[in-house]
């Protein structure tokens, strides 16, 4: 296959390469800091297996970069370009293995490039999306593919659980698929029976789910501030498949937080008429054309997940458009081959296509410009997203690091405006008090954000610091000890209860917690230090 398309396959990775050359050596942004660059076990092998166990692979390659070369982001998102590509040459191996070899390359082509789906390849924490649905399309591609040789059937079944292994969530629907393509272009009912282990790993991931259920749901309203309820499908199914359709075809606002989806009533019913239009056109062509009904599908079961009434996922997120915006490019793909073999069209064709590659490959390498740092993330993210309280906290940090605490604090409290029990906008807003010298509207401000997050240890260290400048030594334990029980892992806020016991006399207390750190790490030197200060029992 390799020596018969190299030079197909030698295109699409000049279109990779082109469109994501300029995102290589951007920072660590957002979620990364959390996994990666500030995760403790980020270097532990065993930690990567256990602590996700049915969803290690991603880890598992942190891990594995990490120790080859550090914490060097452009070795992580390497990782994402590289399943990108990889989902690039299958989608042009499956179409063409399917259909036809111009058809795969126009397919495979906006896929390359799209910006829609930029936002999984150049952020680091995005690249399970890549990485599952290149084991998805792998696991399908063998699937069509053994009907000449069984091996390839085994295969499909483990590239279908590496894909799950990758995103636990995303691939849920995608079992469907499988019978889905039997009962339209095969013999469902002969090959009935080769879909069940598709549905069998699909149904341990789906009880997995509804097991962590509460966990989920619990991280969303302490991290995330996501209110507890449940959404109308009627209002946000219409919102979502709209929003994905522009995105698709005109992606001229890219944002991380797809705030603007609040619409009035003449804009909504045009949407969701829009929609009403989409599903009629899928049963139309189920007797009309089955490659319209298989791939209008296809971009519907893939996006499903994420289209629950269930407060559990953003309504949408450009991550979320990966898998699914195959089913639509394919069919712009077919729009494409079929002009190109009119005659008149073909040239023009050819020129419209590459006119249009253009044009999406130049959007998307503006858009990895905005991921290049968090001050450009942010600062675009204000821009397209002025609702969203998540920008205006983010916007808060960019002002405060630039010295404009007047800034930060507008910027702080619009998101506290936007989200009343947004306890880390509090948080922040506390610290930029601290800044300004006005510990007791920074206390307020802890004590507030405490309110909404109690699990912000945060808080606790910094009103320790502040009643420790003021003196008052039992309140300042008393919070540094709830900051420890909150975070036990952290050695450096031991370390500061031991050596407050030893600025108090209370050499007992002082020596007891420097051993606990020592028990945990015996080099360390604020610990060794203040034990022998402490002296001996």
């Amino acid at each position: 296959m390799i020596k018969r398309n190299w030079l197909v396959l030698l295109f699409l990775s000049i279109l990779v390469i082109i469109t994501y050359a300029n995102s290589v050596n951007n920072v660590f942004l957002s979620d990364d800091l959390a996994e990666i660059v500030n995760n403790p076990n980020i270097g532990n092998f065993s930690n990567s297996i256990t602590t996700h166990p049915t969803g290690f692979i991603r880890p598992l390659l942190y891990w594995v970069t990490f120790k080859i070369g550090g914490l060097n982001p452009v070795l992580f998102r390497l990782i994402n370009i590289f399943f990108h590509t990889g989902s690039v040459f299958l989608i042009y191996a499956l179409f063409k293995h399917l259909y036809f070899k111009k058809l795969a390359i126009f397919a495979a082509g906006l896929f390359a490039v799209h910006p829609a789906i930029s936002e999984a390849v150049v952020w680091v924490s995005g690249g399970s999306y890549p990485q599952y649905t290149f084991f998805f399309l792998l696991s399908f591609l063998l699937y069509l593919l053994s009907a000449k040789r069984k091996l390839f059937y085994i295969l499909s079944i483990i590239s279908y659980l590496l894909s799950f292994m990758s995103h636990p969530q995303m691939p849920l629907a995608l079992f469907l698929i499988f019978p889905l393509w039997e009962l339209i272009f095969g013999n469902i009912k002969k090959n009935w029976l080769k879909a069940l282990p598709f549905l069998i790993i699909s149904m341990f991931y789906i009880l997995n789910s509804l097991i962590a259920l509460p966990e989920r749901e619990t991280t969303l309203q302490s991290v995330h501030y996501q209110e507890k309820g449940m959404d109308n499908p009627f209002l946000l199914i219409p919102i979502a498949l709209t929003s994905y359709f522009e995105l698709t075809l005109f992606p001229k606002i890219l944002t991380l937080y797809h705030s603007e989806l609040s619409f009035g009533r003449v804009e909504f019913a045009i949407r969701f008429l829009i929609t009403l239009a989409f599903f009629a056109g899928i049963l139309i062509s189920f007797k009309k054309n089955k490659f319209i009904f298989f791939w209008s599908s296809f971009f519907f079961i893939a996006l499903s997940p994420t289209l629950t009434p269930f407060r559990l996922n953003w309504i949408a997120a450009e991550r979320y458009l990966y898998l699914p915006i195959i089913g639509i490019l394919a069919l712009a793909g077919l729009g494409f081959d079929k002009l190109s073999r009119i005659p008149k069209l073909k040239q023009t064709t050819y020129i419209i296509f590459i006119a249009v590659l253009i044009i999406l490959s130049a959007r998307t390498i503006i858009r990895n410009i905005d991921w290049a740092n968090e001050d450009n993330l942010w600062i675009a993210t204000g821009k397209t997203s002025p609702s969203s309280p998540n920008t205006h906290n983010n916007l808060g940090d960019v002002y405060g690091r630039k010295g404009d605490k007047i800034g930060a604090l507008k910027e702080f409290q619009k998101a506290i405006e936007l989200k009343p029990n947004y306890g880390d906008a509090y948080h922040n807003l506390a610290n930029t008090y601290l800044e300004l010298s006005q510990p007791d509207k920074a206390l307020e401000n802890y004590n507030k954000a405490l309110e909404f997050n109690p699990g912000l240890w945060q808080s606790y260290q910094n009103i320790a610091a502040i009643y420790f400048q003021q003196k008052n030594y039992d309140l300042t334990i008393q919070n540094l000890q709830k900051a420890i029980q909150i975070n036990p892992g952290n050695l450096n806020l031991r370390n500061n209860l031991g050596i407050i016991f030893l600025s108090l006399g209370q050499k007992d207390k002082a020596r007891e917690v420097f051993t606990s750190v020592l028990n945990i790490d015996p080099n360390n030197r604020t610990a060794t230090q203040g034990t022998i200060e402490a002296g001996k029992p």
